[in-house]
């Protein structure tokens, strides 16, 4: 379901993810709807009975073991409900948003956005619906698009900052990172916010790309 009303307020909302070191440098932040955290995890690959309750600190932790171990495509991902979706996080290794496939399979029966952030290389922006992978753009060129309907998102983009048309010089281009999360705010209803990082997730090693 696409949300058209959004604050226009956003911005203040959203630039914290440009200041918070965990997210800023390499990120991946995935909303899923309809899917349990338990679920969402599971259906990543993680073993039911591996999955444990940790505070954001413990996933930071966490996943930094996941990434000196070295294990291909495994990450570890944090997983918290909010207004009837799954919002996962994974931090510095493994990003769901980077594997299409993944993506697809991942969207079986439900709606997927996912907001991939590497500060070494690219950024990407997905929305994939009951298996099928929409739209994708690249944060720092959102002319750079593909998907089965790379138009799909275009007026709510333009909305948030994210016009394919602007000149990549643009400032605007520049901050298409927290712009990302006003957009993903569009489709899901809800902003991500600091505030969630205070509850309790679910956590566990998934696969990923």
């Amino acid at each position: 379901m696409i949300h058209k009303q959004l604050e226009e307020s956003w911005w203040p909302t959203h630039t914290w993810l440009e200041e918070f070191g965990p997210f800023y440098d390499v990120s991946c932040v995935t909303f899923a709807r309809s899917l349990s955290p338990a679920e969402a995890l599971v259906r990543l690959g993680a073993a039911n009975d591996a999955i444990r309750e940790v505070t954001f600190e413990e996933l930071q932790e966490r996943a930094m073991r996941c990434f000196d171990s070295g294990v291909p495509r495994a990450s570890y991902a944090g997983a918290l409900e909010a207004d009837g979706w799954s919002v996962l996080i994974q931090l510095w290794t493994g990003s769901i948003a980077v594997d299409f496939s993944l993506v697809k399979q991942f969207s079986q029966g439900t709606e997927v956005v996912s907001i991939n952030r590497n500060i070494h290389a690219t950024d990407y922006f997905v929305y994939a619906a009951n298996g099928e992978l929409v739209t994708w753009f690249d944060l720092l060129g959102p002319d750079a698009c593909g998907g089965s309907e790379p138009d799909r998102l275009t007026g709510m983009m333009r909305e948030v900052g994210l016009d394919p048309e602007l000149d990549e010089d643009s400032p605007d281009l520049k901050a298409g990172f927290p712009r990302a999360f006003a957009l993903a705010e569009k489709i899901t209803g809800f902003p991500f916010t600091g505030k969630m990082l205070d509850t309790h997730l679910l956590g566990a090693v998934i696969n990923s790309g």
